[in-house]
């Protein structure tokens, strides 16, 4: 026997609608603060290289690493515009966060030493990007959408 009320359910679930978007709003300020930090980290980071000797040549270790830089740049802003389209949305679609894992793999797969990783961690990264290349194609390829709705549709 259900002793709630519809109408107390009603409102228990707009305050948690209205917690769970009070929440987002804070990760979105959150999120973009770490990556206005991880933007300003790279450029001093390029200008502390291009200053020191040899002037105006960056070696190839120096690249590596600010590109796996640039690469958690675009997966903070990826990642941001997921946030937010939660937010304006109500929902998240899986294909963007499928994009965002690809990224994320790319970015190691760039910065990875494969002198020094073993092939077994190799194979497991193929098999990875693979596994996520076929989800995004199957995801893409179909018909249907993908979304995951987060809030009520009666509101």
């Amino acid at each position: 026997m259900n002793t709630v009320s519809p109408l107390v359910n009603n409102v228990i679930i707009k305050y948690i609608n209205k917690f769970q978007t009070l929440i987002i709003k804070a990760v979105i300020v959150m999120m973009a603060f770490v990556i206005l930090s991880a933007t300003l980290e790279i450029g001093w980071i390029v200008f502390k290289d291009l200053l020191t000797p040899p002037l105006f040549l960056i070696g190839v270790e120096q690249i590596l690493d600010v590109f796996g830089l640039f690469f958690l740049v675009i997966i903070g802003i990826e990642l941001l515009e997921t946030v937010k389209m939660i937010i304006t949305e109500s929902s998240m679609n899986v294909d963007v966060i499928i994009l965002v894992g690809v990224t994320a793999i790319v970015r190691k797969v760039m910065i990875i030493d494969i002198k020094n990783t073993a092939p077994m961690f190799l194979m497991g990264m193929g098999v990875l990007i693979l596994a996520l290349a076929a989800t995004y194609y199957l995801i893409t390829s179909s018909e249907k959408e993908f979304k995951c709705t987060l809030n009520d549709e009666n509101e």
